[in-house]
């Protein structure tokens, strides 16, 4: 570690020791902006929409001075439907393999089914983008998270899945197991994306080191790509 990554990772620690957390309907998100890059410009390209069918609607998990989402007790009466600061996705992207690969990730305050539940959900899928050698891209499979590290994978996804060059994806659970996502033909709503590249250092911070109960960030350091590895849809 070089000392300009040193000094980031501990200004960004610093940070977070003095952060809070807050109500489940007070985070605030990071807004989306214009692409400067290309990665952030593929990520805009090919963003998933995301239909809610059941259960909690995403929310912000975390704030740009890594204050974090409280999330919302299984016992809780009160409703999720929304925040009125508006939700937000989490977006990381590699070059993995042969393709390009881009993690999108949603929070939700809670988890709630038939028999019980949990206080915070971290649900993602991983867009499997090819680039050609004259730069254009194209979308050739998308893996969505299921549980314990499986994945629903479509290679190449069903045409009706897809409006333009975003999967359309559903938030539901099936019987008494808790929710997840899958591909839907369903028209979904998009959320402000802010790739972890774009984050401050202390709201990293917090992605990396906070306890998030029985849910885990999908794309923080320690499973980023691990989950990656995991999703890659064709045999080696």
């Amino acid at each position: 570690m070089n000392l300009r990554t040193l000094a980031v990772a501990v200004a960004g620690l610093l940070a977070f020791t003095q952060a809070k957390k807050l109500a489940y309907d007070s985070v605030i998100p990071f807004p989306e902006t214009k692409a400067t890059t290309t990665e952030y410009a593929i990520a805009l390209k090919f963003k998933p929409q995301l239909y809610i069918a059941s259960g909690c609607y995403p929310y912000p998990a975390i704030d740009s001075a890594g204050n974090t989402n409280a999330g919302l007790s299984v016992l809780s009466l009160k409703k999720c439907g929304g925040s009125l600061d508006g939700p937000q996705v989490y977006g990381r992207s590699v070059l993995y393999k042969d393709a390009w690969a881009i993690m999108y990730a949603w929070y939700f305050p809670r988890d709630r089914v038939v028999t019980g539940g949990q206080r915070h959900a971290w649900e993602h899928v991983i867009v499997w983008v090819e680039k050609s050698g004259s730069g254009k891209t194209k979308l050739v499979s998308v893996s969505a998270s299921s549980r314990a590290n499986k994945y629903l994978s479509a290679t190449p996804p069903d045409p009706d899945t897809v409006d333009g060059n975003s999967p359309k994806l559903v938030y539901d659970h099936k019987g008494l197991l808790k929710h997840y996502l899958n591909a839907t033909t369903e028209s979904g709503d998009f959320q402000p994306l802010v790739m972890w590249d774009d984050m401050t250092d202390a709201a990293c911070v917090a992605l990396d080191t906070y306890d998030w109960g029985k849910s885990t960030v999908p794309l923080n350091e320690e499973n980023f790509l691990d989950n990656i590895g995991n999703a890659y849809p064709w045999e080696e």
